[in-house]
């Protein structure tokens, strides 16, 4: 919508800020770091003063200063790229990131993944391109397979992995009623009629989408926990709870990592490369060095994951630095990685 302010493109600016404030820390360049968090924190702020609406975040305000996806309009009234994002980004605190995401599961959950928003528009509305296409379709509260991810990630930020996996399922091509689906089942379509349309659950554009990278980056970086990062390899899993582990190989700077997570008896979570102690969730580069590979296992404490908008961004850094040098960058490396559940919920 044209003189418009996105609330959506500012949740994905602050996560680039997040990821430009670890880059010059690692560079070195500490007035550039500090530039890049004082402007995250503004449009923090900025964010967190416009756009929350009581139970979650309008989308976008437009250019008369009147909010979309808010409990004010009669159609759009929720959003989910801004809820999800929100959470991503940091700029939802613990309270309202638990309440944004809660009414994505009261207000855009289906039994075939989350829609997009709701309630869908009926007629055609000037500047709203969701509008121009059909109830229940596509971005007109149709299920956009592509931000699903999204939630999914920002579930494991709020320490649910049961919720995430969840998401991934429900959108999972494998496990889809082939008599209403009516598309291959081997890969994954752009977007499916939802409850606000009678064809719920049909499918089309199969290949043309995003959503195979991003449930990639929300399996293996957040559900499994394996993310690269400029100090080493951090192994942060956010599993469900009948869920007694995983094993995976994790190829990180031309090493294999060779990972073992499974229940331990403790309240905290023990790691070990190669049989040593290791503190903290990250695996230093250190200890990769003139190897082809390593052996790692974790334990997993049975104290209650404590909900973080950090879980994104944690780093190994000293509790002392300043917070620009306390974000770690969730950043691909081309390396791969193949793992095994075991027991990945059906």
């Amino acid at each position: 919508m044209e003189g418009s302010e996105s609330v959506f493109s500012a949740c994905l600016y602050g996560k680039a800020l997040l990821e430009m404030q670890e880059l010059m820390d690692v560079l070195g360049d500490v007035k550039s770091a500090q530039g890049y968090a004082e402007e995250y924190d503004r449009i923090k702020k900025s964010v967190n003063k416009h756009a929350w609406d009581g139970e979650w975040y309008v989308s976008y305000i437009d250019k008369d200063g009147n909010p979309v996806g808010s409990k004010k309009n009669e159609e759009g009234q929720i959003y989910l790229y801004t809820q999800a994002w929100a959470v991503i980004a940091g700029f939802a605190s613990p309270e309202r990131a638990a309440r944004a995401m809660k009414s994505v599961r009261e207000k855009l959950d289906t039994k075939h993944g989350i829609k997009v928003m709701t309630p869908a528009y009926k007629k055609t509305q000037p500047g709203i391109s969701a509008s121009t296409y059909t109830p229940g379709l596509k971005e007109n509260a149709g299920i956009f397979l592509h931000p699903n991810p999204w939630a999914a990630i920002a579930e494991t930020m709020l320490g649910h992995g049961e919720r995430a996996v969840q998401i991934i399922d429900r959108i999972n091509p494998l496990k889809q009623d082939t008599n209403t689906y009516e598309c291959q089942p081997d890969v994954f379509v752009q977007n499916m009629a939802s409850d606000e349309h009678p064809q719920f659950g049909l499918a089309r554009n199969p290949w043309l989408s995003g959503t195979v990278s991003w449930v990639n980056q929300a399996t293996t970086k957040n559900i499994l926990g394996l993310r690269p990062t400029f100090s080493g390899l951090m192994i942060d899993p956010c599993i469900p709870e009948n869920w007694p582990g995983y094993t995976a190989t994790r190829v990180f700077r031309g090493v294999a990592c060779n990972i073992r997570v499974e229940r331990g008896d403790g309240a905290s979570t023990v790691m070990l490369v190669d049989g040593k102690p290791v503190a903290g969730n990250v695996v230093p580069t250190a200890f990769l060095a003139g190897k082809t590979k390593v052996e790692i296992v974790v334990k997993l404490g049975n104290k209650p994951a404590v909900p973080s908008s950090r879980r994104w961004c944690r780093s190994a850094s000293p509790a002392g630095s300043p917070p620009w040098r306390r974000r770690t960058p969730a950043h691909s490396e081309g390396t791969s990685s193949t793992a095994s559940a075991g027991s990945w919920p059906k």
